[in-house]
């Protein structure tokens, strides 16, 4: 039998979970939706899902998974929209940067036997400077050689998880489990504060008199953070995971603070051998992170590509065996009585 996973919201990382699940489509069946239906159609004619369907509800309805790719501000009505249609056993997976928010929504909308699993994905170090946005930017292997942190809500069974680790794997991907709370922390770091930085920037440089003349001038380490940190589409999305995850927020942006003000005493001064220090310390770990990322040495062993090929055929199998199996067996035994 096959598996029914289905994507909402078919933007870049939607779509390219739909086009990395395309080599198996005799054991997976992708189901795709969109607010857009331009999005959602474009989507099927690129391979990104088999089908597509413009009721929410009905999208869900059969689906042994379904992937929330979605702004944070939309995640808390969809689920309110697919949870009278979800089946029992159903995983329910979300993509967006706040997975403390997301897991307590999914635990007050969610029905008994429907579980909530987070993902907070990286991409494939080969693509980590490509930029743009939305379905046109989605790869086949944007998640490839990837890690995916995958946050499990509380009770969620055994079952659960690990038909999100083998999803993970399908992607080309390598799951590291952690919970909410510490997926928030990191996302802190390198999601949140290199975005709000970039709005920092913009504000001290394209607000001040000369600008109209220097704007001609800027370099590339100008343009970069800019151009990869400002996604139109998902900005309200990220403004209210910025206020959901704001404790760890505030954190690494004092952290960002207290680095700027003691640059700034440095130069003042004029002491050129501390900034010497600084600058080669900061290009040091720069580059060791960068060779690290590309070389995949940070990864989990456990879940490099040199494992044992995962059988995807089993995800049906194991979804129905550790969910359906184990609530039918106590229903049998009493019968039997």
């Amino acid at each position: 039998m096959t598996t029914q996973i289905t994507i909402i919201g078919l933007g870049q990382m939607g779509g390219s979970i739909g086009l990395a699940l395309a080599p198996h489509k005799q054991t997976l069946v992708r189901t795709g939706h969109d607010k857009r239906m331009d999005v959602a159609r474009a989507a099927q004619t690129a391979g990104a899902v088999d089908s597509i369907h413009f009721n929410l509800p009905a999208a869900a309805s059969n689906a042994d998974a379904v992937i929330l790719a979605l702004p944070l501000n939309e995640v808390r009505d969809t689920l309110k929209f697919i949870r009278d249609d979800l089946k029992e056993g159903a995983v329910v997976m979300d993509l967006s940067p706040a997975k403390r928010q997301v897991e307590a929504w999914a635990r007050e909308t969610l029905p008994p036997g429907r579980f909530y699993v987070g993902l907070a994905p990286a991409v494939n170090p080969a693509r980590l400077l490509d930029l743009g946005g939305g379905l046109d930017a989605a790869r086949a292997d944007l998640l490839a050689d990837a890690t995916v942190l995958v946050c499990p809500s509380a009770g969620a069974p055994e079952g659960a998880v690990r038909f999100a680790t083998d999803l993970v794997r399908l992607l080309g991907a390598a799951s590291l489990i952690s919970d909410s709370a510490e997926a928030d922390g990191l996302l802190a770091a390198t999601t949140f504060l290199p975005r709000w930085l970039a709005v920092s920037l913009v504000e001290a440089t394209m607000t001040q008199p000369g600008w109209r003349d220097a704007r001609n001038l800027a370099h590339r380490s100008y343009a970069m953070p800019i151009a990869a940190s400002f996604d139109r589409d998902d900005a309200d999305g990220f403004n209210e995971a910025t206020l959901a995850n704001r404790e760890n927020v505030t954190r690494v942006l004092d952290n960002a603070i207290e680095s700027l003000r003691a640059l700034r005493d440095r130069i003042e001064s004029g002491d050129r051998a501390a900034l010497d220090e600084r600058a080669r310390a900061a290009q040091s770990r720069a580059n060791e992170w960068l060779a690290e990322r590309r070389l995949e040495s940070y990864r989990p062993a456990q879940t490099k590509k040199t494992d044992d090929a995962m059988d995807d055929s089993s995800l049906g199998g194991r979804l129905r065996r550790m969910f359906v199996g184990r609530w039918r067996l106590p229903g049998a035994d009493r019968e039997g009585k």
